[in-house]
Formats: C-alpha cells, sequence, structure tokens
C-alpha cells in the first residue's frame, strides 16, 4: 500500500481531462456525416450496396457508441464534482477543527 495508508489520492484534473475528452469524442461522432451520401457515387450496383449496407449497420453502432460516451463523459464530470465537493466539506471541517474556540463555548 505504500506511504499513502489508508488515504486515497483522486487526479481532479485528469477526472476533468477525461470528461472533456470523452465530450469531445461524442461530438466527433455527431458531426460524422451519414455513409449513404456517398452511395449515389458509386452508382448501381455490389459495391453501391455493400456501402449501403455498412452505412446502415455503421449507423447503429456509432448511435451506440456516441451514447455509450456520452454516458460516461456524464460520468466522469459528476465524479469530478462530487469529489470538489467532498474536498470542500472536508476543507471546511479540518478548518472548524483548527478554529480557536471561543471562551463562551
Amino acid at each position: 500500500m505504500g506511504d499513502d495508508g489508508d488515504h486515497t489520492r483522486l487526479d481532479l484534473d485528469a477526472i476533468k481531462s477525461m470528461a472533456n475528452g470523452l465530450g469531445s469524442i461524442k461530438k466527433a461522432f455527431d458531426d460524422i456525416g451519414k455513409l449513404e451520401r456517398y452511395a449515389a457515387d458509386l452508382g448501381d450496383g455490389d459495391l453501391a450496396d455493400k456501402l449501403s449496407d455498412f452505412a446502415d449497420n455503421w449507423e447503429i453502432s456509432r448511435e451506440k457508441l456516441t451514447g455509450e460516451v456520452d454516458a460516461l463523459a456524464k460520468l466522469a464530470r459528476a465524479a469530478a464534482q462530487a469529489y470538489e465537493e467532498i474536498d470542500h466539506q472536508l476543507a471546511e471541517a479540518i478548518r472548524g477543527a483548527q478554529a480557536p474556540k471561543s471562551k463562551g463555548n
């Protein structure tokens, strides 16, 4: 376990960066145009049919992947926010414990 004992260390910047990166990946997938539009350039025939089949499968897979990436991005953002809130609460508790007690207490 090393010298840290039971302490947990988190790299909030890395978690935030991951959330932003996943958000960028989702946006890139959202911005990809439909492949079906290229089938017309291939004319009639097997190649156009194959591209059309691939485009249909790709669209379904892309939508699933985009949804999963978006869910992971939201989870990472929520985790970073929760860890920041916990860190803030712990800092407040430590400051409160270290504050001099008034004589009336």
